[in-house]
């Protein structure tokens, strides 16, 4: 699943509109446009700030780790 229907998918979840998670964010509404369309690769500090807004943290797990278990 791609980082932006995380995002959406969360977003609806949680019954807000883009414009709820812009205010609360502070991302603009057209770069969480562009990132839940798939259009935009945000920088880990554009996407820590939506997912905390969010509810969600950010994780960033070794591959070579995970492919060891």
């Amino acid at each position: 699943m791609e980082i932006g229907s995380v995002i959406r998918s969360r977003r609806q979840s949680l019954r807000s509109t883009q414009n709820a998670l812009a205010e609360i964010s502070g991302v603009s509404v057209r770069m969480i446009k562009a990132i839940e369309g798939g259009y935009a690769n945000p920088s880990v500090k554009t996407l820590t700030k939506i997912l905390n807004a969010l509810g969600l943290k950010l994780v960033i797990v070794d591959k070579d780790e995970k492919e060891k278990e």
